[in-house]
């Protein structure tokens, strides 16, 4: 996908009223019950990778601020950097969130987030379980650097039939699963936001006409078929749409230093994807998982006078993982996938070549380009991975991952490593490395907005962490773990972009857990870091955009009685880096447009981010299968003002401040029958 043209105010409203709205209603087996993060460990004999967090979805969508979206409970997880509390997309590790791979059901994911990351687009009920590997992942996961999540939408209920219905200020969404024999079941799902119904009438801003306020669909479908013991196929379709339109006025302060923004801000987004999933048991020691994937993906942008994009993808995915025990000892794991991914784009755009390693990146007055043009990426990948019990107490894990694609002709042979070692029964030690390489996007690489000849971003990840026992449902798990990042893209006045830039990441993670053993339940998650870029060209360093050295979120639960529970979340970070302007010039081309005189790039930062959120939740037991379940949220019950960043005017002489979230409140009730 060309990157997102900077949507200016199309969701400034929105995304505000999400903090209040998104998801807030959510459907949990046991509101009243916080299930522990887990911090997974290989139990032998078992293939799973020890460097990664597990996390059932009702944990996270039952966190307080989450309003009910288990992927906006990220926030609460060690590791995850985000800038704009709006956002539930993170940055990990040192790497961008652009940066991350996304998987749900076995299929790569392209499009996880509404309204720009504000809320997921899945139906909550239907998440299952997140597996994270903030870094040194195993063979099986290749093409980025950043971290690797792994979603799970569980299986269609086998016992009743089933229908949940789900109204909120922002959404109403329904779910109907159930049998349909003994062997085969289903679900469909369904949601529409409808704040666009009656939000757009009362918007009285002389400088924004909304044609057609921001809204959003989504769907979800699943089949399953046992089709005898040991083998299972699951048929999967999902999609998702999102719509904007408005008129902005050259008169508005969102576009005073980049008055090429004025006229229509129009965007609409859609993906729909159908897959197929075999789970066959070849023998006791033999299973094998294979999937077919089909995915289209449109993407229509107008940015006033700033230009158009409009890109069209369809890409086909064949992968197979097989996994075997040799004896006692060894479990070997092999797997391929082959994707062919058809992209048809139409842009007309000022572009300025903008990177993270410049401050600079205004479209007005920038080279107008165009193009037009298909292209056909057909990429192949492998993997073969050992897991070595080496007695009771050392698990290796070694393998190699195979990337090759055509479109830039590359290919990459990459190795990883891992190990957990029980220093005693309540005491582990796990620790791992790897090489890994990511594609620039698309349009840094193409023959008219980028540079064909780029080369690919290599990350090398090690990580070394501790994991112990504390009874009594307590526990504590600490993580140190390095990041080199080379051959990043940078600007270049003659090619637009080269591969100039290297950054590191250092840091430690740790949790501290409580299992519900009584009545309390939660966890502290505080993470130490240091992120930092450094431009070849130059010789500068400096902060990475996503640098927060310390980051920190407290979530506790109190269960009254099985029908009461209230919880809080408290979170705080170090502010974001940014790069100070200093003073204006008249721009000596464009009449009316001033250029900004930068600081040092990212050398000051925004105040302390801090925010309290509680939630009560209560159950109401109903007769026979029949459930009812409620919450009630107060999200920055103090009233923090977080600043998300600055706007000037026109002359940059005036500086104002973006506030994020205020205090809001939300609620959400969900029944079944």
């Amino acid at each position: 996908m060309i990157r997102k043209i900077p949507s200016v105010c199309v969701y400034a409203l929105p995304t505000l009223l999400l903090g209040t709205v998104a998801g807030s209603v959510v459907a949990v087996e046991d509101p009243t019950q916080l299930d522990p993060i887990n911090v997974e460990h290989a139990e032998a004999p078992t293939a799973r990778h020890p460097l990664g967090i597990g996390i059932r979805g009702e944990t996270l969508s039952s966190a307080p601020g989450s309003g009910g979206d288990p992927l906006r409970g990220l926030q609460s997880v060690p590791g995850m950097v985000f800038n704009e509390d709006e956002s539930a997309e993170p940055a990990v590790r040192g790497s961008r969130p652009g940066d991350n791979y996304f998987q749900t059901d076995f299929a790569p994911t392209s499009y996880l987030f509404h309204m720009g990351g504000a809320i997921s687009v899945y139906n909550a009920d239907l998440v299952k379980s997140f597996d994270i590997y903030p870094s040194a992942y195993g063979p099986e996961f290749s093409g980025v650097t950043g971290g690797v999540f792994d979603v799970e939408l569980r299986d269609p209920r086998t016992d009743h039939f089933q229908t949940t219905l789900d109204v909120s200020f922002l959404q109403a969404g329904f779910l109907v699963e159930g049998p349909l024999n003994d062997r085969q079941s289903f679900y469909l799902a369904g949601r529409r936001s409808y704040l666009d119904l009656f939000v757009k009438d009362l918007i009285d801003e002389p400088d924004i006409k909304f044609t057609d306020f921001p809204n959003y669909t989504d769907y979800q479908g699943k089949y399953v078929w046992q089709v005898s013991e040991g083998s299972t196929l699951r048929f999967s379709a999902n999609g998702a749409t999102d719509d904007s339109d408005l008129i902005l006025s050259e008169d508005s302060e969102d576009i005073a230093t980049d008055p090429v923004f004025a006229g229509r801000i129009y965007e609409a987004l859609s993906f729909n994807e159908q897959s197929l999933v075999w789970d066959k048991n070849l023998a006791p020691t033999s299973s094998i998982r294979s999937i077919v994937t089909h995915n289209t993906l449109a993407a229509t942008e107008l940015a006033g006078g700033a230009g158009s994009i409009d890109v069209d993808e369809e890409s086909w995915l064949l992968k197979s993982h097989l996994t075997h025990s040799l004896n006692d000892q060894h479990e070997v794991t092999v797997g391929a996938e082959l994707s062919q991914t058809d992209i048809s784009f139409d842009i007309a755009l000022n572009a300025p070549a903008c990177t993270e390693f410049e401050p600079d990146c205004l479209f007005t007055g920038a080279e107008r380009l165009e193009v037009t043009e298909t292209a056909k990426i057909t990429a192949l990948k492998a993997f073969a991975k050992d897991t070595w019990f080496v007695n009771d107490r050392l698990t290796l894990f070694s393998g190699l991952a195979l990337q090759r694609e055509n479109y830039l002709d590359k290919q990459f042979v990459e190795p990883r490593l891992a190990l957990e070692y029980a220093l005693r029964d309540d005491l582990l030690l796990t620790a791992g490395m790897g090489v890994y390489h990511q594609m620039p996007d698309i349009d840094q690489v193409n023959r008219v907005f980028g540079n064909p000849e780029l080369d690919y971003i290599r990350a090398r990840h090690a990580s070394v962490g501790l994991q112990k026992s504390l009874g009594d449902g307590w526990s504590v798990s600490s993580e140190l773990y390095y990041k080199k990042l080379d051959q990043l893209v940078t600007s270049d006045e003659e090619t637009r972009y080269q591969n100039n830039g290297v950054g590191e990441a250092i840091g430690l993670d740790t949790l501290v857990r409580k299992q519900l053993t009584d009545k309390l339940s939660g966890w502290l998650s505080v993470s130490l870091s240091e992120a930092t870029r450094r431009d070849l060209r130059t010789g500068r360093q400096f902060d990475f955009e996503y640098n927060q050295p310390v980051n920190a979120t407290l979530v506790a639960r109190y269960q009254f009685s099985p029908k009461w529970s209230v919880g809080a979340k408290l979170w705080a970070h170090s502010g974001a880096p940014y790069t100070p302007i200093t003073g204006a010039t008249p721009d000596p081309v464009v009449d009316g447009l001033y250029q900004p005189q930068y600081g040092d790039l990212n050398s000051k930062r925004l105040p302390v981010y801090k925010r309290l959120d509680l939630r009560v939740d209560r159950a109401f037991k109903r007769k026979g299968k029949r459930q009812t379940t409620a919450y009630f949220e107060v999200l920055n019950i103090t009233g923090s003002r977080n600043i998300s960043g600055y706007s000037y005017n026109a002359d940059y002489s005036e500086r104002t401040a973006e506030e994020q979230l205020p205090g809001f409140f939300g609620f959400g009730i969900n029944t079944t029958f």
